[in-house]
Formats: C-alpha cells, sequence, structure tokens
C-alpha cells in the first residue's frame, strides 16, 4: 500500500514537472510587448467648419515584429478620477464621429518607427460649439499566440499591449472656467481618511489642485497636507482623498480645504472640524 502511494506522488511530480516545463517552453519566446507612443494627448482647439490633423509617432521598442490596431472610444472621468469607457460616439461629449484616422492597422518590425495622422473635423454651426468635446484612441497589440501541439495537448499564451491617446476638442469661443467646493466629509469605514467634493462649473476643461491646511485647536500649530493634482471635464464632480499623517498628534484640528484651478480661477474652499483620535 505505501509502494503504491509512493508510486502515485511520483506520477503526480513527474506529471506537474512536464506541465510547468510545456509552459515555461511556450512563454520563453515572448517577451513583453514595448511599444513608444507619442504623443499621448491630442488638443484640438478648432471653430465650427474647422478642420485640422496630428501626427502620432509610434515606435517598436520590442525583439519582435509587433501588430497594431487602432481604435475609438467614448469615455468620461468617474467621481474618483476612473475612466469609464463606451462605444465611440454613444455620449453627447464625443467628438469621435468627427475623427478619421489614415490607418487602422500596422504593422511594425523592432526598431522600426510610423506616423498615424489623426483628423479632426468639426462641422459648421452653432450646436459644434456649444461645448467641449473628447474622445479617445486605444492603439493596440494584436494578439500574439503560439500553439504548441505535443500528445493532443494545446497551449496559447497571449501578450496584449493598450495605449489610450486623449482627444480633446474645445472651440476658441469657450473661455469659461469655474470650480466649486462643497464639502470636507471623513470616509466612512476609514481611520483618519477625508474627502472634499469638488465640481468644475465651467464650460472647458481645468487643471486643479486640492490641499487641506489643518490647524491645532489646542496650541495653534499648523500643518498644510501634500496637494493632489487632477484634471476635471466641465460639470464634473470629484472626490479628492486625503490620508491625515500617523504621526499627527491627536487632538481637534480646524480644517480648511483649499481648490485651486490655475492664475485666473478664483480660489475655492470650506472649512470643518477634524479630530484626531
Amino acid at each position: 500500500m505505501n509502494r503504491e502511494r509512493g508510486s502515485m506522488k511520483q506520477v503526480k511530480l513527474t506529471l506537474l514537472a512536464a506541465i510547468i516545463s510545456l509552459f515555461c517552453s511556450v512563454t520563453a519566446g515572448f517577451a513583453q510587448p514595448n511599444l513608444g507612443v507619442h504623443p499621448t494627448i491630442l488638443d484640438f482647439r478648432l471653430g465650427g467648419g474647422q478642420s485640422e490633423s496630428r501626427a502620432i509617432h509610434l515606435t517598436n521598442n520590442s525583439p519582435n515584429k509587433i501588430q497594431l490596431r487602432m481604435y475609438l472610444n467614448d469615455w468620461l472621468r468617474d467621481t474618483m478620477g476612473g475612466h469609464q469607457y463606451f462605444r465611440a460616439d454613444t455620449l453627447g461629449q464625443s467628438c469621435a464621429k468627427w475623427i478619421t484616422l489614415d490607418k487602422n492597422f500596422v504593422e511594425l518590425e523592432p526598431g522600426k518607427s510610423t506616423d498615424v495622422t489623426v483628423k479632426l473635423s468639426v462641422p459648421d454651426g452653432a450646436d459644434a460649439t456649444a461645448m467641449m468635446k473628447w474622445a479617445m484612441l486605444f492603439i493596440e497589440t494584436v494578439e500574439e499566440q503560439n500553439n504548441v501541439k505535443e500528445k493532443g495537448t494545446q497551449a496559447a499564451v497571449r501578450n496584449v499591449l493598450r495605449i489610450g491617446v486623449h482627444i480633446y476638442e474645445t472651440p476658441p469661443t469657450l473661455t469659461e472656467k469655474g470650480i466649486k467646493v462643497y464639502d470636507l466629509m471623513p470616509v466612512k469605514n476609514t481611520n483618519n481618511v477625508y474627502q472634499v467634493l469638488c465640481q468644475n462649473t465651467g464650460k472647458i476643461m481645468v487643471e486643479c489642485k486640492s490641499f487641506i491646511e489643518l490647524n491645532n485647536l489646542a496650541d495653534g500649530s499648523q500643518i498644510k497636507l501634500d496637494p493632489v493634482e487632477f484634471p476635471m471635464f466641465p460639470n464634473q464632480k470629484r472626490y479628492v482623498m486625503f490620508e491625515l499623517p500617523a504621526s499627527l498628534p491627536k487632538g481637534k484640528y480646524s480644517a480648511l480645504a483649499v481648490l485651486d484651478g490655475g492664475e485666473d480661477v478664483a480660489l475655492e474652499a470650506v472649512e470643518g472640524t477634524i479630530e484626531v483620535k
């Protein structure tokens, strides 16, 4: 009986070693795709009836030939700053239908480069320039797979890299900027983590910076938390998270949460009280 168990154990170990060896032999021939993309932001500022073309430079920095496909998506930033993606031309803020590419698929040998031309054409009419619009161009490696057939067994490896290029269209007639900060509140089910609720109330995207200044009510000492930088689309609301330093002395503090939208936008702030326990 013990001899049978030992034999079964040896068979299992041999099978496991064979599986590991097969997997290593499949993956050894594949390097992670290394793709250079420049620029990753296209910022158009066109009026009605105008068009403009921009080039995106692609470079294959990997040792293998790669195949790339290009496609457009709509997208939004959520209240935590994450990206949400949608089918192209489904959102009211989308400019995807105004965009054409000179190619949707390319092959690049190792060390080689090419350009993809992105043309944005704004229709003539007031509706086309009433608001800022945007889209995302994805550049994605086509799946690489290697099939290994041995005694009826098949294995495959997939190596996919996707890079997004942000495309913005801001009509030059839109100049209104506005920001608002509404509240400073603790984050539920956490210790010493607070969030500031902000909103872009203007017509164009704003690059923002938020920080919190604390004043110890017992001894008057002050501390300024590191600022958080982030963009906000028009009408977007955003929660900005701040974790209090572990070294912060216990006690009550007056807190001033500040939102800075740049030199040409008035600072916004909200006051509150924080207790460190």
